[in-house]
């Protein structure tokens, strides 16, 4: 066993947003933000909802209807947003362990990849800023199965198996969301849970093992 992967594993997945680098709490940070901006308070139990799944409507719709309206165009909403978000993401580092057990798992010889429900666009910039787009044998996300078709359903997992020329049954899915734990179920795999600090008090009953890990207190 290395870390928390059980003996026998072939495959690791990797959930990307949340698992690998905390891009959840900079985007909700900075989502936060605009609704302060408008007078408003944003939802958290909405939120956590849908993290980890791409098939919902983005949050700056259901943020104009309470309003009204937007007293600016979309481009300079989202540039805003945007801004924020990115340089929120780009100050931090990894979540704790991760750099370690892609390294175990890459001496080792087990194969690695990501599944992810972000666009390529987004995981790829930030798996070649943190140096690791090279260990993984592959990188499968939305843009591979379309939104309505990321976790919790199973295709990115299943997709990402096939391309690596992987059976489920020894490949391994680490995750942060419960819908990222029940795509990995439904896909036949042995699903590890590592939720933070947004993701703590979701159900993970299905998880085969779950790791709480250590947050920042920002």
């Amino acid at each position: 066993m290395i870390g928390p992967i059980p003996d026998g594993t072939e495959l690791v997945i990797w959930d990307f947003d949340g698992t690998i680098l905390d891009t959840e709490w900079p985007t909700f940070a900075a989502a936060k933000a605009e609704f302060e901006r408008y007078g408003q308070e944003i939802d958290l139990v909405v939120w956590q909802d849908t993290l980890g799944s791409a098939d919902h409507e983005p949050w700056w719709e259901g943020l104009r209807r309470t309003v009204g309206g937007f007293d600016e165009s979309d481009d300079e909403f989202l540039a805003r947003y945007r801004k924020l978000k990115n340089e929120l993401t780009d100050a931090n580092d990894l979540r704790p362990g991760v750099r370690e057990l892609i390294d175990e798992l890459a001496a080792a010889g087990t194969t690695q990849a990501v599944a992810s429900s972000s666009p390529l666009s987004w995981v790829e910039k930030h798996l070649k800023r943190n140096d690791l787009w090279s260990p993984m044998a592959t990188v499968v996300t939305r843009d591979d199965v379309g939104a309505e078709r990321t976790k919790p359903h199973p295709d990115l997992f299943v997709l990402a198996a096939e391309r690596a020329g992987y059976d489920a049954s020894v490949s391994v899915v680490i995750e942060d969301s419960n819908h990222g734990i029940t795509a990995a179920k439904a896909a036949g795999m042995y699903a590890i849970a590592t939720p933070h600090r947004l993701t703590a008090d979701q159900d993970f009953s299905a998880a085969d093992l779950v790791i709480p890990a250590q947050e920042p207190s920002n």
